[in-house]
């Protein structure tokens, strides 16, 4: 069973005990594609996150700047970045959603006590969760539950710190 699979299946029983919750929980992103990981990457609300291998692109290929989407990139630099996003995909830390080995939940309509009951629905099917507050400008991983708008469900061990700073 993957991810998703397994995901759909905890909210799917929860919206089942609670009618009302319909279409307040849903899957967001799931699996990507290695481009659309460096979309991400590249993002500027995405500034802080990423730092390791943002500084290590840039360090390779002696630039002082990222560029701003991933059309300005050469076709060396195209390949640095597939082979290091793959190198690391479907690895916590890593890039857990190349892989397909992390979903994510839409949780903004929730109460408190509603994320806090689905979170305890995901930890009794054995997935675990990093809270997440995105925007249209910032995206913050390790926040609290009650200001979390986003779940990211994953399988095993997932270090808050690999999402900032990944490999």
């Amino acid at each position: 069973m993957t991810i998703a699979s397994s995901v759909q299946k905890v909210v799917a029983a929860f919206v089942a005990e609670d009618p009302a919750l319909s279409g307040k929980v849903y899957l967001t992103s799931g699996t990507r594609s290695w481009d659309e990981q460096l979309d991400i990457i590249l993002d500027p609300k995405r500034k802080a996150n990423y730092t390791n291998i943002k500084s290590r692109f840039l360090k390779h290929f002696k630039l002082t700047t990222l560029p701003a989407k991933r059309s300005a990139l050469s076709a060396s630099e195209l390949d640095w970045w597939k082979s290091e996003i793959m190198r690391q995909a479907g690895k916590s830390p890593g890039f857990p959603h190349v892989g397909g080995m992390a979903q994510d939940v839409s949780v903004r309509l929730l109460s408190l006590a509603e994320k806090q009951k689905l979170q305890t629905r995901l930890a009794e099917n054995g997935l675990n969760v990093l809270l997440e507050y995105v925007t249209g400008s910032t995206s913050k991983y390790g926040v609290t539950i009650a200001i979390a708008n986003v779940f990211h469900v994953y399988a095993g061990s997932h270090a808050v710190a690999a999402h900032r700073h990944h490999q």
